[in-house]
């Protein structure tokens, strides 16, 4: 390998993000972390002590998740169009906003029709905050390195994993529910100030460099961002093309599986477990349960970073091909009735957590580049939620109605469908970088 291409493999992993990159990861980072364990893995906890409290059935309750995913999709058409209209970083300090607020009745909600409207505009709040506008941000700031940056951020979500049953679990039993959506509404607003304090759309608008890269003149960089967003006024890459677009569509469905895989087994983890006899002297969740939800959350934060790298390394279609052979055989050995098994596959489930959340945003803007990536990720975004959304309910209800194991049987066929659909996808760059 000659000097220069080893430097642009090392420019590609360092984690040389420079203070204020820096800053916009750790606001994207809590903000991802912040969603995971409000929308989906406080469900482990929560949806049972709802369901004890009003005599609410649990199936309609993980049947509002599905549903309300599916009415975030929407909001995610909008956060692209406010986007387009106020700027990310207004349109992400709004989201958080209305997210905090409606934590503040959600813990308090005393009939289903409350519940479901404050998880909707949470959900939508979240398809904000968490998806649309701060990953946005992170692959303008970061247009070359964005599978190491996408591998710094999306460790929010494993870490989520690792933590929220056991701490939320703790004050449900101190505090209630209200006390739980408390503490989500007061980080809702907290990072709301911060957000429409600190964020800027685009590096050169706060005096920063893509990718951290100080060999750009400054004035120069300001002019390429004129000229870019000038392009994007009148760029190609309509919402009626991509959609008539075929590699689009196998993107938002096999990327959407993974995405289903990650949401489906997470939010379902601990009754699964319960159904596989590791319960208590009471019946409920044995202590094994929440260890090993804490070694996959722990190992899924080093696989975040690891598929990250995988990402620059060898570029996001292939690391996704291999984070998508790891999931099929996390699958396997967890379907095995052994403890052994059921431990060795946390490493395989570690890194299909880490990676599930990296590839959307990187594999959009290998394709279509940094000035044709919003239009082509307010697509995609939506289609990829659409087809996650159905994990909760998928795992959920099959599990429920019928065992686990046949749920995760489903889940594997799938990812194996995936993994075909992905690998005729030419990700040759279409777009203007």
């Amino acid at each position: 390998m000659d000097t220069k291409k080893q430097e642009q493999d090392i420019s590609l992993i360092s984690a040389n993000f420079g203070v204020k990159g820096w800053g916009m990861l750790i606001l994207t980072f809590l903000c991802i972390f912040l969603d995971s364990s409000l929308i989906n893995d406080s469900l482990n906890v929560v949806i049972d002590v709802f369901a004890g409290m009003h005599g609410w059935n649990t199936g309609m309750l993980y049947g509002f998740s599905t549903i309300t995913a599916w009415i975030a999709v929407a909001g995610a058409a909008l956060w692209g169009v406010l986007s387009s209209k106020i700027s990310i970083r207004w349109s992400w300090a709004i989201s958080l906003l209305i997210t905090g607020i409606a934590c503040l009745f959600w813990g308090r909600a005393s009939s289903p029709a409350v519940y479901f409207i404050c998880l909707a505009v949470s959900a939508v709040g979240g398809m904000g905050f968490c998806y649309i506008c701060s990953l946005n941000v992170v692959s303008n700031w970061f247009p070359r390195k964005k599978g190491i940056a996408m591998g710094w951020v999306t460790i929010g979500f494993p870490l989520s994993a690792a933590v929220t049953a056991n701490l939320m679990g703790n004050v449900v039993a101190h505090g209630g529910l209200p006390a739980v959506y408390t503490i989500y509404a007061v980080a809702s607003f907290v990072l709301c100030v911060l957000v429409a304090i600190f964020v800027r759309d685009y590096p050169e608008q706060a005096g920063a460099f893509p990718d951290n890269n100080h060999k750009f003149d400054s004035e120069e960089a300001k002019k390429e961002l004129a000229l870019g967003l000038e392009y994007m006024k009148t760029s190609p890459w309509t919402v009626k093309k991509l959609f008539s677009t075929g590699k689009v569509w196998i993107i938002g469905l096999s990327l959407g599986v993974m995405e289903l895989l990650s949401l489906g087994i997470m939010t379902n983890f601990v009754p699964r477990m319960i159904q596989a006899g590791y319960v208590d002297e009471h019946g409920g969740p044995a202590p094994i349960i929440f260890a090993m939800l804490g070694i996959a959350g722990i190992l899924a934060c080093l696989g975040s970073v690891g598929c990250g790298i995988l990402d620059a390394k060898l570029g996001p279609k292939k690391a996704i091909q291999i984070t998508m052979c790891t999931a099929i055989i996390a699958i396997v050995l967890n379907l095995i009735p052994t403890t052994p098994t059921k431990f060795l596959s946390l490493p395989f489930l570690a890194i299909m957590l880490g990676g599930a959340a990296n590839y959307l945003v990187s594999l959009t803007n290998t394709i279509w580049g940094r000035y044709d990536f919003p239009m082509a990720y307010k697509v995609l975004k939506p289609m990829v939620a659409a087809v996650g959304a159905l994990g909760v309910s998928i795992v959920g209800i099959i599990g429920r109605s019928a065992s686990y194991a046949m749920a995760y049987g489903v889940l594997a066929v799938l990812t194996v469908i995936a993994l075909i659909l992905i690998t005729t996808v030419d990700d040759t760059m279409i777009g203007r970088n």
